[in-house]
């Protein structure tokens, strides 16, 4: 094959716009935000007039008061900054193909290769605050598959996976019984899903011809991959814990608008809630119910499920909490540093502190104030949504 030499006027002028090309695109390494009041979600509580520093996408130093390297400055006085939140239960941008109707159960499916940066939905998200998300299969399948921890991007070719392989989705929600295929009952759900579990665990399952071979079920028996069991009635929570309790295993309840009754047995069994959303017209007792849960010491958090919510119910959901006695930094942990630690994340992201990812959003005012308008996001300390001034 012939080779062409550039000339060197030339390749002085593609260097010049590949250099802007990654300027533009590349995240700053050094700068300071200044000015803002830092609701951090981590041990240095509520910061006024504080200082960020921010190096290769990260929080380097936060302090007030303090002298400070020469680098580019941020200046964000009168503004309130909170963590970037983390959507614990999304199914952004893959709503449609989060699903396979011809199997009950998908437990090879992994959502991180359904992720569309480009999509509208991950737009909306980030401008409402939304950073991070675990994207998750849906709750039609009794097993549905394995899912992703995400930075959400606009980037297509800068997509950041914090976790492949996260959780196992499990349903006993009403979503998967149906009368054309079993499971037919919650009872057969729980049945069907335990005779598939011992006939791994015997090996016999290598005898069959699936199209699915199964391993995130056996990931998941071999204790390298938690489940999280969609299950919102009393009756639905009864039966994920007492499945939890017959396998030996942890696990996370999705949706729980009936947890508050169970109490004790959460507490036994060590699990964790990723409470479905609570919106301003839902009955008061909703937001009595979460609030209870959370002061009797249960790990909670608030879930999205976008695209069937708006984005802006995390938010609303820590606002009805703030209602119920909570104070803002507790509710706004709801959907920042507590679902982070449900995913096993928090090191990296959900509050702001040093060494995590400076994941932020900024706002004008308090952060549960709805009236407050986002003004900027950042991921990884770069900038993904600007709004308008």
């Amino acid at each position: 094959m012939r080779r062409h030499k550039l000339s060197v006027p030339l390749m002085s002028i593609l260097l010049i716009i590949v250099g802007i090309c990654l300027f533009a695109g590349g995240t700053e390494e050094a700068y300071l935000i200044k000015g803002a009041k830092v609701y951090t979600s981590g041990i240095q509580g509520v910061l006024t007039d504080a200082t960020l520093f921010i190096e290769n996408g990260r929080f380097k130093k936060i302090a007030q008061g303090e002298e400070w390297p020469s680098v580019p400055v941020k200046n964000y006085s009168g503004k309130t900054i909170i963590p970037g939140m983390v959507d614990a239960h999304s199914y952004v941008s893959g709503y449609y193909h989060l699903l396979e109707n011809t199997e009950v159960f998908t437990s090879d499916l992994i959502t991180a290769v359904v992720f569309d940066a480009l999509d509208p939905e991950v737009k909306l998200a980030l401008e409402s605050g939304i950073t991070t998300v675990n994207l998750v299969p849906r709750n039609e399948n009794l097993v549905g598959g394995i899912s992703s921890i995400l930075k959400l991007t606009r980037d297509f070719n800068n997509i950041s996976v914090l976790k492949k392989r996260s959780f196992l989705k499990i349903s006993f929600n009403g979503e998967v019984i149906r009368p054309d295929r079993a499971p037919t009952s919650l009872m057969g759900a729980e049945n069907l899903l335990n005779q598939e579990m011992e006939t791994i665990k015997s090996g016999l399952e290598q005898n069959r011809e699936d199209i699915f071979p199964q391993n995130g079920l056996r990931s998941m028996l071999e204790g390298n991959l938690p489940p999280m069991i969609a299950a919102s009635s009393l009756a639905e929570i009864n039966t994920a814990l007492q499945w939890l309790k017959k396998w030996l295993m942890d696990g996370v309840i999705v949706g729980g608008e009936e947890a508050h009754l169970l109490i004790p047995y959460l507490k036994q069994n060590n699990v964790s809630v990723l409470m479905s959303p609570i919106l301003p017209f839902y009955p008061e007792k909703w937001a009595k119910n979460a609030a209870h849960l959370i002061k009797q010491g249960i790990p909670a958090a608030f879930v999205s499920y976008m695209p069937e919510a708006d984005p802006l119910s995390l938010r609303l959901s820590a606002l009805m909490l703030y209602h119920q006695g909570l104070t803002q930094q507790e509710a706004l942990k709801t959907i920042t540093l507590i679902p982070a630690q449900i995913l096993g994340v928090a090191d990296s992201v959900g509050s702001i502190e040093e060494g995590k990812h400076a994941d932020f959003v900024v706002l004008e005012g308090e952060p549960l104030d709805l009236g407050s308008r986002i003004i900027a996001v950042y991921v990884n300390g770069r900038a993904v949504f600007q709004g308008k001034k």
